[in-house]
């Protein structure tokens, strides 16, 4: 259709992209980055930091950017201006930009040029441009005329997969081009004695099994480097390609990647390559791996820079991320594992526990009861003291701390218990516990002040020991403060303890899996309240802290979270910024926090997959946290928010004695292997030396996109961005926006990687921030809806920030339920704080597991997937809100919430469609005088609508609720109230508006095709109603509009903003405004986006002054906006 001249505006444009990076170019000191037509220009200093200059917005129109080439300067000065050529697909464009003294300015910008063909390569060749395009041809371009001078093609006219151009004149250009016969031509475009005659290729080199996806040359040393489609790297050695007729020789094989490596760099010492498995390898140029970069998530790595200068290697992924990573003898690289020899004639009996006291200082103990020291600094074991009541079974654990604050304590199978301080062991204080065998042993430390022991005997018995110094240091004093007692369990002993801030509880985690919180002090209960005394025994003889006290008293828990962690144990207790984290070996970590003296769990979450054993969490210097644990029989250090393995230790795994300590200086681990005592060391803690330059999004396609809400951030809060923009210049407009008060908005997306990601979003810096994500799923995630958004403190007391209800579900018939509380916060770069609390969750199969009938019941297929969700809010008090969901396995179901979300129930489902339903879309109705009635809308992939009213059908002895056959069933959906067939395949987007007349409702279809009609709600009068029947609403049409091919392809979006505007996005990348209300939607204009494969959309207005945001997600995510 063609666009009225009335009907230009809106006019929606790009403010945000986020998108794989698919080229980056380090240039001095800068980098440039490619994300789809845009450029970033970060500026690098040598502390390897980064600080964003600029954006350039659509450089290469509705191309991706592939590469970039900077022309060399004769004085070899890049710092002040510089002239970049920017390529990708079959679009070029030049641009001159001055960035020195800090500011971005550009300076000239060429004409956008549309190739014939796709272009490979590009290099400057004396002011020109020579491009190397898809099908084995050469054109020499002038890019201040826009024209071409030469174009030389080769006699094999072949698709390429790669190529690289070779040279610095016309004369010497060499081409080097991959073919898709696997094969690498090498081929001389001068030689061509009239333009336009092909060359013959001068050499055909062959090697590689699958397509070459990647070259790079190095001149210094004549090797030539390819990366292919069969995972593997070859080196070549080539000499010097500009000469004709060389010799070309293989002399180097790399495997290292587990799948199709993309990019591929050659350097002086080393060679980089990265692909698909999103990995980067630094091989040596004999083919030895040297460091492997791990980090990016999703499909790979894309783009690959280096600067030799600094030892900086830059990559970009497909999640849209980007990296710097320091090669090796830059950084703080680890001294690896080193044994430190104990086997010895002069050290008799076999090591039976390790421990660090700190990161230098190394304790160990034998089964003759002997304890060794190793000092790192002196080198050299040393007999701390022998005890022959501890030889055979005997425990060891150093003292948290710094430098474990000199202390450690042994445990025996007849119930002692001995704390030694290490500098002076003679000072050892022996106490008899139990009558029985010490099970475990725990430290618990509150700041400098308090120290504690925990030592578990007999009978779910843990005996608390209180641990002081003397004034003068030389000798310490164990006193037993109180008792506490576990629950039953078969194997009832505690495995570590922390002090809950300010140091009121403690905090225990049991064999049993289970999570305890107990007084510090006995006398506490009595203040709070809570809690009691379960019992007193009588200590064994010699028992207590000194001869003729009386027995003392074990005290229970006050709060109790029973088998948290399954039936493996918890293995660490960590308390940090108001919160609980947990571990265990059913490898998960939870967070949780302590209301009202009570344990309350806030979120489960899960480490990298494979980590089935889960050992503790560590918080480090930027306020990030790290996970401890083993995967398989490696000792591995991994970063949730960087998603990488900062440390693998191949230690055996831990059924074997281990102990891990992590300071600013260094971290430590240590292990019993062969008889002998194992030391892995890190300088620099447990981090690793690399740089984020920009977060992570999604690894895979993002499948649906909602907004939460706004937060206004006032001006002393600052407005969150890392994207600095720049200050106009006089005369140039300000964007609307960028003044007065910060507005972000909130939203959240769903990903095929089984996270929920909460993104900010500030209207007035144009860029996005990740603030938390939920990994709670174990399959896609594809619908996420939202309910119950306020403020903090309620309506009676509002403060600064947002809260919400959120649903998601997708893959597995999955579905869970958590609360999102969003605060200001100066700390973090995007000045904002996001608290998750999971609630609920629930899943088809295991529902069916816990019905006592289910021997007559067909169980539900576990691979039903949820495609979409609505929530429906009822209007009864005390009555929580309904979620629709529509199933791959044709259901339509309805599930209650209740007690706040924390119970998810599922309340009754239909097979009305008998096929996939595709989307489910809830509306209400009101009118004067007249009930607020609730609708509900799905669609399937016949292109069937259906309506049903879910007001009627949740009266108490409504007939449209049938009961299930089956007991434990849910209810069973009647008829539906109309349906229409509206499409003639799948309805893959839906939305509603009321209006004077109705509803106004408008869909799309696979088909690219929009269906809009007026809906009109009719109540019977009271006269109609027969014998006293209930009287029910009739849905009648009124207007029904068709746009057979709005759309080339799938319509995934689709919003109806107002009585008189629509706009719907399409798989065909085209954002198109509609203009409703005089019959058939008419065409508006339409607005090209870059994110392909868009799954949903969402729409919502801003401010008078900002106009409407629109973000599409699919491979990507993109906002737009656009004023009324």
């Amino acid at each position: 259709m063609d666009a009225h001249e009335d009907y230009v505006w809106p006019r929606a444009t790009s403010e945000l992209i986020l998108l794989p990076v698919t080229g980056l170019e380090c240039v001095g000191e800068r980098l440039l980055a490619g994300e789809g037509p845009d450029v970033l220009v970060y500026t690098l200093d040598f502390g390897g930091h980064l600080r964003m200059m600029k954006r350039v917005q659509n450089l290469l129109g509705h191309y991706l950017i592939h590469g970039f080439r900077v022309r060399p300067e004769p004085n070899g000065d890049l710092d002040s201006e510089v002239m970049v050529a920017a390529f990708g697909s079959k679009g070029l464009r030049v641009v001159k930009i001055s960035w020195g003294q800090g500011r971005f300015r550009e300076l000239w910008r060429s004409g956008l040029w549309n190739m014939s063909d796709w272009i490979w390569d590009a290099r400057w060749l004396e002011g020109n441009i020579a491009l190397a395009l898809g099908h084995n041809s050469v054109v020499l371009y002038d890019p201040v005329v826009g024209c071409s001078l030469q174009d030389v093609p080769c006699t094999d006219r072949c698709t390429l997969s790669s190529a690289c151009l070779i040279g610095d004149t016309w004369k010497e250009l060499t081409v080097v081009a991959g073919a898709v016969s696997n094969q690498l031509l090498v081929w001389y475009p001068a030689a061509a004695l009239k333009d336009d005659k092909p060359v013959a290729p001068d050499r055909r080199v062959s090697g590689h099994v699958g397509v070459i996806f990647s070259m790079s040359y190095l001149e210094s040393k004549g090797l030539l480097a390819t990366a292919s489609e069969d995972r593997s790297v070859r080196i070549w050695k080539v000499g010097d390609l500009r000469v004709p007729g060389g010799r070309v020789q293989n002399i180097g094989h790399c495997f290292g990647h587990s799948a199709r490596v993309w990019q591929v760099k050659l350097l002086e010492n080393y060679l980089i390559s990265a692909g698909e498995d999103c990995v980067c390898l630094v091989w040596s140029h004999e083919g030895e791996i040297l460091q492997a970069f791990r980090g990016h998530q999703g499909r790979g790595i894309r783009a690959l820079a280096a600067h030799e200068r600094q030892a900086w290697v830059i990559t970009g992924g497909d999640d849209s991320g980007i990296r710097l990573w320091h090669l090796v003898g830059r950084g703080h690289p680890g001294s690896g594992v080193s044994s430190l020899s104990f086997k010895s004639r002069s050290r008799p009996g076999v090591l039976k526990a390790v421990t660090l006291a700190g990161s230098w200082r190394v304790l160990a103990v034998t089964d003759a009861g002997a304890l060794y020291l190793y000092d790192l600094e002196v080198k050299c074991w040393e007999q701390l003291l022998e005890d022959k009541r501890f030889q055979s079974y005997c425990l060891l654990e150093a003292a948290p701390g710094p430098e474990g604050f000199g202390l450690c304590a042994l445990a025996s199978g007849e119930g002692r218990v001995k704390v030694v301080p290490i500098n002076t062991p003679t000072a050892a204080v022996d106490l008899t516990l139990f009558p029985g065998k010490v099970h475990s042993l725990s430290w618990a430390l509150r700041g400098y002040e308090e120290l504690l022991l925990l030592a578990s005997g007999p009978s779910g018995v843990v005996a608390c020991l209180e641990i002081s110094a003397a004034p003068s240091g030389k000798a310490i004093f164990v006193k037993e403060r109180c008792r506490y007692l576990l629950p039953p369990s078969k194997q009832r002993w505690h495995t570590c303890s922390a002090f809950l801030p300010p140091g009121d509880f403690l905090v225990c985690g049991d064999r049993r899996g289970s999570v305890l919180l107990y007084p510090s002090r006995p006398d506490l209960l009595k203040d709070l309240g809570v809690g009691g005394k379960i019992g007193a025994i009588t200590s064994a003889p010699g028992a207590g802290s000194g001869e003729g006290e009386p027995p003392l008293a074990e005290w229970g828990p006050v709060s109790t979270l029973p088998s948290l962690h399954g039936k493996q144990g918890v293995t660490s207790v960590t308390c940090h910024g108001g919160y609980v984290y947990t571990t265990g070996r059913d490898g998960s970590y939870y967070q949780l926090f302590v209301r009202g003296g009570q344990l309350q769990p806030v979120l489960r979450q899960k480490p990298c997959r494979g980590m089935n054993w889960v050992a503790g969490v560590r918080m480090v210097a930027d306020g990030s946290m790290v996970i401890l644990g083993f995967h398989a029989n490696e000792f591995v250090v991994w970063s949730p928010r960087s998603h990488e393995k900062l440390h693998i230790i191949n230690c055996g795994g831990g059924h074997r004695s281990w102990a891990f300590s992590d300071t600013e200086a260094a971290m430590a681990f240590a292990y019993l292997k062969d008889g002998d005592v194992m030391l892995y060391r890190a300088l620099g803690g447990c981090t690793r030396p690399h740089v984020i330059l920009r977060e992570s999004l999604h690894g895979r396609e993002i499948t649906c996109v909602k907004r939460v809400g706004t937060i206004t951030l006032r001006p002393e809060s600052g407005v969150p961005s890392f994207l600095q923009p720049d200050h106009p210049e006089p005369g140039e407009p300000v964007e609307p926006g960028s003044e007065g008060p910060g507005l972000i908005d909130i939203v959240i997306t769903c990903s095929e990687d089984t996270t929920v990601c909460v993104l900010a979003l500030p209207t007035a810096t144009g860029s996005a921030h990740a603030l938390t994500a939920v990994c709670n799923h174990i399959s896609s995630v594809r619908a996420v809806a939202v309910w119950g958004v306020g403020t903090p403190g309620g309506p009676q007391d509002p403060q600064p920030g947002l809260t919400a209800h959120v649903v998601s579900a997708g893959g597995r018939a999955e579905m869970h339920c958590f609360t999102i509380m969003v605060t200001p916060d100066p700390s973090p770069p995007s000045r904002l704080a996001c608290h998750v609390m999971h609630l609920s969750s629930h899943r088809l199969d295991e529902y069916w597991d816990r019905q006592r009938h289910r021997h007559r019941m067909i169980k539900v297929d576990p691979e039903t997937r949820y495609m979409s969700l609505a929530v429906c809010e009822l209007d009864r008090p005390g009555l929580g809100p309904l979620v629709a969901a529509a199933c791959s396995d044709g259901a339509v179901r309805l599930f209650l919430l209740q007690d706040s979300g924390r119970r998810l129930q599922l309340l009754a489902e239909t097979f009305h469609h008998k096929r996939c339903v595709l989307k489910v879309h809830a509306f209400t109705h009101e009118a004067p005088s007249q009930r607020r009635r609730l609708f509900l809308c799905s669609a399937a992939t016949d292109g069937s609508l259906a309506f049903w009213d879910l007001t009627t059908l949740l009266d108490q002895g409504s007939p449209a609720l049938e009961v299930a056959v089956d007991p434990g069933l849910p209810f069973q959906l009647g008829s539906p109230c109309l349906t229409l067939q509206a499409h003639s395949c799948g309805v893959n987007s839906l939305h509603t508006l009321p209006t004077r007349e109705g509803h106004l409702v408008a869909s799309g279809s696979e088909d690219g095709s929009l269906h809009v009609f007026v809906l009109a709600v009719e109540m019977p009068e009271l006269e109609e109603a027969v014998g006293g029947a209930e009287l029910l609403p009739q849905l009648q049409v009124l207007e029904e509009y068709s746009v057979p091919c709005a759309h080339a392809a799938h319509v995934t979006g689709l919003k109806i903003l107002s009585p008189s505007l629509m706009v719907s996005a399409s798989i065909d990348q085209r954002l198109t405004f509609w203009r409703l209300g005089h019959g058939e939607p008419t065409f508006m204009n339409s607005t090209v986006y870059h994110v392909a494969d868009v799954a949903d959309m969402d729409c919502w207005p801003v401010s008078p002054e900002f106009g409407h945001r629109c973000a599409l997600g699919g491979q990507g995510l993109e906002v737009y906006n656009w004023y009324d």
